[in-house]
């Protein structure tokens, strides 16, 4: 880290992007020295921890371009009436579709940062381990079912979280962490986090 307690939000932005692992802790050390540019350097980190590599964003491509026409081939071979013709159903996931003002005001009505709730969008946790009321309270606002919410949530992660693995181990896609691990590295305040963990006994 090669900036000062007298360095602008630029300077501070720009070696928090160029650090060669911005993980959890690297993030936790820079809100301390910089408390002023929290909101700028959460947000940033937002957008480093879940933007797909360039590398495995052409992988998904080739590997979505190559199951179209093969799941094309396959259905011509279908008659019209099997059912299996028909195309797969996706799980619309209701935290996908939300704008990025939206997106704000949600974090701030579940009493939760944008890091946390984007982890949860990108079915990063383990829904297992996320308190039901706290599903409740977000499909509420989200004016879903509990369960069309759950079932979105499940699915596989579509960009694994950086923040809990070193640059020594590439997670998998499939990798998700616990409510309680979320809770711990996603740089939510004390009283966030307390919040959070009384939905755990309800």
């Amino acid at each position: 880290m090669n900036t000062t307690p007298q360095a602008s939000k630029n300077d501070v932005l720009h070696a928090f992007s160029a650090e060669s692992n911005p993980n959890a802790d690297t993030l936790a050390s820079y809100l301390k020295r910089y408390p002023q540019y929290r909101e700028a350097l959460i947000d940033l980190s937002n957008e480093i921890f879940t933007a797909p590599k360039f590398d495995e964003v052409a992988a998904e491509n080739v590997l979505g371009d190559k199951s179209k026409r093969a799941w094309s081939k396959f259905q011509s071979l279908l008659s019209p009436t099997d059912p299996a013709s028909a195309a797969p159903r996706a799980i619309d996931n209701p935290l996908s579709n939300l704008s990025d003002e939206r997106f704000r005001e949600l974090a701030s009505e579940l009493n939760v940062n944008r890091l946390f709730l984007s982890r949860l969008r990108d079915c990063s946790i383990q829904v297992a381990t996320i308190p039901q009321r706290f599903l409740s309270v977000v499909a509420q606002a989200l004016t879903v079912s509990v369960e069309g919410l759950t079932s979105a949530l499940e699915t596989p992660p579509a960009v694994a979280s950086g923040l809990r693995h070193k640059a020594s181990g590439k997670p998998s896609a499939g990798d998700k962490i616990t409510f309680d691990e979320a809770l711990a590295s996603s740089a939510l305040s004390a009283a966030q986090q307390a919040a959070l963990m009384e939905m755990k006994g309800e």
